[in-house]
């Protein structure tokens, strides 16, 4: 995932007036996504190669976009849990969680931990690690 896009104009770039979002909630802090852990934000930059991340000027929403602004996704704070809204054909924040919580799963490997491998069309198929417990949700 990237996020060196924090100065983009989130409104004018992705949401559109049309967009009507689908809300839920979730446990996971958009801060363990985007927090001090390199190794969890490598690992997700290789599950989302093409999904970004900005936060929001008062630093209490996260958005999570795809480089083509097709979907999106914003969570807030909400007590103790999060708000989601996510739009578009991906549900860019339960891919989100899915990938953070396989690389919990995994013992939160740093890069010399994940593998991968090129297939046609230049997609990455990541194969379950040697002593792992599963495959990548996807």
């Amino acid at each position: 995932m990237r996020n060196q896009r924090r100065d983009l104009r989130i409104f004018r770039d992705v949401v559109r007036d049309d967009h009507v979002p689908d809300e839920s909630t979730t446990a996971l802090s958009p801060h363990r996504i985007t927090g001090d852990s390199w190794e969890a934000r490598f690992a997700l930059g290789l599950c989302l190669p093409d999904v970004w991340t900005a936060w929001d000027a008062d630093a209490d929403r996260l958005w999570v976009a795809t480089t083509d602004a097709r979907s999106w996704a914003a969570v807030d704070r909400n007590r103790d849990r999060f708000a989601v809204h996510q739009y578009g054909p991906r549900r860019l924040w339960d891919e989100v969680e899915a990938a953070y919580l396989w690389w919990e799963d995994q013992g939160c490997p740093g890069p010399a931990g994940v593998s991968g491998r090129r297939g046609p069309g230049g997609s990455v198929r990541w194969p379950p690690l040697p002593g792992t417990r599963r495959a990548m949700p996807w």
